[in-house]
């Protein structure tokens, strides 16, 4: 296979995107493939070194010495065709990672990226006052253009679960490999290393034979935190405890600061950058190895140190999972005090302890064996070119209204699938004419053509009548095809476009329900069953003015007056506050209601006639006689009637015992 990485960062800096890819272009060159790296250099001209291609670059000292390129290259892009690339494998999302892109879509060559970076924490090189509302705006920028670069791609390799999940929380939707960096551990193994080399480099640094080291090696910068196992040197007094710090990067000079301003020139050594081929000797110069960062993608250092059979300390951060075990391969600590401590009781364990941990250590970098992350990113090469072809070519548009329907196909379809999409996907995409696209980006339209028939279909709704957020929600929860995330998004856009608001929608409702005599009470209900929040309701019922409720509540009374019959006048107002309580009035606003009502013309005389009435249709075919009697007075009882009356009157009908 003939494969091209794509790289800002390369030989002869240091870093661990530099080791991961000069692990992976060895491995490949190994096993018979066919390697060119695209890179950048300080200079105004291309440049080309056997099978490394070198674009003119602008070095920025503020960012640790990072090259820049323009994204675009004429001269360069004739050359990467002469390479005739079966893959390209993109290691950077600027500069070069950008020029990858560009030619791979012109070359119509798969792409995939490898996310080495958690540019979350690095957003302190542009936010250098520290100001909130800047450091949100960076992120959410971070997010947006994550998700675009990985979603240009055929496949991601993250370096940890970390990192994919942080992917998966920006929203990416190409397949995501977790393969950790693979690393080729003879150059870390102990017994191949010179230890006549590394006496020298102790010597050099006046570290005594008796001495203990422990090390850091990594950039000096604000997110690898070296200032807090700095800081915990304060709490060692022990002289004979070094720390080694080996490195160089913009914080070196602050650093060095702080060691004199604590007085730890004898504790703290610095060595500023060293070439990449030295770094095992440093590692083999201590005991111990510490980091405090937690930016790391993955934790290249850490791997390092380990293979070296170096202890490691550390902060805890998921990248660690399975490395650095407590009292396994090493210790956590989250303050330089406790780092202090547990630092001082591991120098003072016998020598057999010690030896001890140097063995768990190595044994935990097994999975990271160059081989098996060759064949692991060799997979995934194979599938990205598999899935590239797949891909769809648009080979017809049709514009409607605020939205494009395309038409796709590929030789495995028998007919164009056509898709209808939004207008911000079709200018995002530069869909046009024979652009391709490849099938998750196509089953990712297929989803969003779900939502937004969902979302056509609610505003046809939402035209002919208001609805709130839950019935809304309700309504799409029975739509087919429609996840619990799809739901929110359609609620959430639907909402910000003003169909969807339930304040609104509450003082509509308000102004219907006064006019149907409707107390506070049932209007609350009737509002908390629509969904709405309480505070809302309670926000507006607190405007009602209460005049107009008593008002509402007298009006009702009235009327319920003349439809509550063949009953007494006390039953009838007790029936009457029942049903204004129900109707949602306060009980006592209620009982005063109805103790308002003028039932001195009500004739109970007739009521209990046809109560009377009404209770013999009701028991005369199962009751006779006296059983007959005390049925009838019992049911006119529960009507109101006075005992005396209802003798009366059954005595008046002339109803006889039998």
């Amino acid at each position: 296979m003939r494969i091209g990485l794509f790289t800002d960062t390369y030989t002869p800096d240091i870093n661990g995107v530099v080791s991961s890819i000069v692990t992976l272009q060895k491995e490949l060159e190994k096993n018979g493939h066919d390697v060119f790296v695209i890179t950048n250099h300080k200079a105004a001209r291309m440049k080309k070194e056997g099978n490394v291609l070198r674009l003119p670059g602008l070095e920025l000292k503020w960012l640790y010495g990072y090259k820049l390129s323009t994204p675009y290259h004429f001269a360069a892009r004739d050359e990467v065709r002469k390479m005739n690339l079966d893959v390209i494998h993109v290691h950077t999302e600027f500069g070069v990672g950008m020029f990858a892109r560009i030619v791979a879509k012109y070359l119509n060559i798969p792409v995939v990226t490898t996310y080495h970076t958690m540019y979350e924490d690095y957003t302190h090189y542009i936010n250098r006052f520290d100001i909130d509302e800047v450091d949100k705006v960076s992120k959410k920028v971070i997010s947006t253009f994550s998700r675009a670069i990985s979603d240009s791609a055929q496949a991601v390799i993250s370096p940890s679960e970390k990192t994919k999940e942080t992917l998966q929380k920006y929203g990416v939707k190409t397949p995501i490999y977790v393969i950790p960096t693979g690393l080729n551990f003879e150059n870390f193994n102990r017994e191949s290393i010179n230890m006549e080399k590394v006496k020298e480099i102790r010597h050099q640094y006046g570290i005594a034979d008796d001495d203990h080291v422990i090390t850091f090696v990594g950039r000096i910068a604000p997110e690898k935190s070296v200032d807090i196992p700095i800081e915990g040197f304060r709490y060692i007094d022990d002289s004979k405890i070094k720390l080694l710090i080996v490195g160089g990067g913009p914080q070196l000079d602050e650093l060095q600061a702080m060691v004199k301003k604590y007085h730890l020139e004898n504790h703290v050594i610095f060595t500023d950058k060293k070439p990449r081929e030295e770094v095992p000797y440093y590692y083999a110069c201590a005991d111990c190895f510490v980091s405090a960062s937690l930016t790391e993608t993955q934790g290249m250092t850490y791997i390092e140190a380990l293979a070296c059979e170096l202890p490691v300390f550390a902060r805890w951060d998921d990248v660690l999972k399975d490395l650095v075990v407590e009292n396994d391969s090493g210790f956590l600590f989250d303050t330089p005090q406790e780092f202090a401590r547990k630092l001082i009781a591991f120098f003072a364990l016998p020598q057999s302890e010690r030896d001890a941990f140097r063995k768990r250590a190595k044994a935990k970098i097994v999975k990271y064996d160059s081989e098996v992350f060759y064949s692991k990113v060799m997979s995934v090469y194979y599938q990205a070119i598999d899935d590239f072809e797949d891909a769809y070519e648009v080979v017809k548009i049709k514009t409607l209204d605020d939205y494009v329907r395309i038409y796709v196909e590929n030789d495995k379809e028998d007919q164009p699938i056509k898709i209808l999409i939004r207008l911000d996907d079709y200018f995002t995409y530069k869909i046009r004419l024979h652009t391709m696209l490849d099938r998750y980006t196509v089953a990712d339209f297929q989803h969003k053509e779900i939502r937004l028939e969902a979302y056509r279909a609610a505003i046809r709704k939402l035209r002919i009548k208001d609805y709130t957020r839950k019935e809304m929600m309700l309504y799409f929860n029975r739509l087919p095809g429609l996840g619990k995330e799809d739901v929110e998004i359609l609620l959430n856009e639907l909402e910000e476009k003003g169909y969807i608001n339930d304040q609104r929608y509450v003082l509509d409702r308000l102004d219907s329900m006064q006019f149907s005599l409707t107390g506070k009470g049932k209007i609350r209900r009737t509002l908390l069953n629509k969904g709405i929040d309480p505070e809302i309701i309670d926000q507006a019922l607190n405007n009602f003015d209460d005049v107009q409720e008593a008002d509402k509540a007298r009006k009702m009374a009235e009327k319920l007056m003349n439809s509550v019959k063949d009953k007494s006048a006390a039953m009838k107002k007790q029936t009457i506050i029942q049903k204004l309580i129900r109707q949602g009035f306060d009980g006592d606003l209620a009982r005063s209601s109805a103790e308002e009502l003028d039932f001195s013309g009500v004739d109970d005389s007739e009521a209990l006639t046809k109560t009377i009435q009404k209770a013999l249709r009701n028991y005369a075919r199962r009751y006779q006689g006296v059983q007959l009697r005390n049925k009838v007075i019992a049911y006119c009882l529960q009507k109101g009637f006075r005992h005396e009356d209802v003798i009366a009157k059954i005595e008046e009908m002339e109803w006889q015992d039998e």
